[in-house]
């Protein structure tokens, strides 16, 4: 079976200006369309879906599945220096390199959003609030993550332990020893995979910890250690991996927490606290003039 590019170059001369329209959307924005569903690619390429269905009929194919299966199967997992060879080979401007990333970026946290599953956060969620420790694993690129989340849900933990390299592999090993039943391991892990953290997760898991896995993808080596998973999608034209969508589960766990565990009487205590350290915005110099001020 060629691939969907290779498809849409053999049929693009002979399309209609509609089909024509589609088929350059998704030759110019290859991720964001493979993540799209028909309404949303419809929307993006400004046709309809009737458009889109006799495009992909058009094509030979079977259907918009399997449309979007072709769309996402071009985008095997590839290494930085790969990456780097076909931006060099395609002499890509610096304003097509931004762009670029920026779609990605907006295709990964789409993709979470379709993917994102309610009582996973749930369970996640209450996994935090009951366990007596909250453990932060990851390594490499996660490592700044992982603290990132920790800071983000500490009013919601009773206790937090992070693991992510400080002190060499020796003192992970001697502080991941006595993590076992009733705690909870939070494990992270993107492409590039640390093997590292696979392993500290199996072990920590195999001595009775709950290990939530926040990972890229199913598919991803972390998801057999992991009794639940929180998905963010990592793809990225250049880089090895985008922390974006990864961020994006970080404020979905941590909104659900907030609305599920903190009372509105807290929220002002803690506002009070916090107030004096805070910049205060300075009352405007001039005032609005009343005749501005809607009723």
């Amino acid at each position: 079976m060629p691939s969907l590019m290779e498809l849409i170059r053999s049929h693009r001369a002979g399309m209609t200006p509609l089909h024509g329209r589609v088929a350059d959307f998704v030759t110019r924005h290859p991720l964001h369309a493979a993540t799209l569903g028909i309404e949303g690619l419809a929307e993006a390429a400004e046709v309809s879906v009737a458009t889109i269905n006799r495009f992909v009929r058009a094509l030979g194919l079977d259907g918009f599945a399997q449309f979007r299966a072709l769309g996402m199967a071009s985008f095997r997992p590839l290494s930085p220096v790969e990456k780097l060879e076909a931006q060099a080979a395609g002499s890509a401007q610096d304003d097509e390199l931004v762009a670029g990333s920026l779609d990605a970026v907006l295709a990964n946290l789409r993709s979470a959003r379709s993917v994102a599953d309610a009582s996973a956060y749930r369970r996640a969620a209450d996994a935090v609030s009951a366990a007596d420790r909250v453990v932060f694993l990851g390594l490499g690129l996660s490592t700044p993550l992982v603290g990132l989340l920790a800071d983000m849900i500490l009013p919601f933990c009773r206790a937090q332990l992070t693991l992510d390299g400080q002190g060499g592999q020796e003192r992970m090993h001697r502080r991941a020893f006595h993590v076992g039943t009733g705690d909870l391991v939070i494990a992270l892990t993107l492409p590039r995979y640390s093997q590292a953290t696979l392993d500290h997760a199996r072990s920590m898991r195999a001595q009775g910890a709950t290990v939530v896995g926040i990972t890229d993808a199913l598919s991803s080596p972390l998801a057999p250690h992991a009794d639940l998973l929180l998905l963010g999608p990592a793809e990225h034209p250049l880089l090895h991996a985008s922390p974006t969508a990864t961020v994006g589960v970080f404020e979905a766990l941590t909104a659900l927490l907030t609305a599920r565990r903190q009372s509105a009487g807290d929220a002002a205590e803690l506002s009070r606290r916090i107030a004096p350290h805070l910049h205060a915005m300075a009352e405007p110099s001039h005032p609005i003039p009343a005749e501005r001020i809607t009723p």
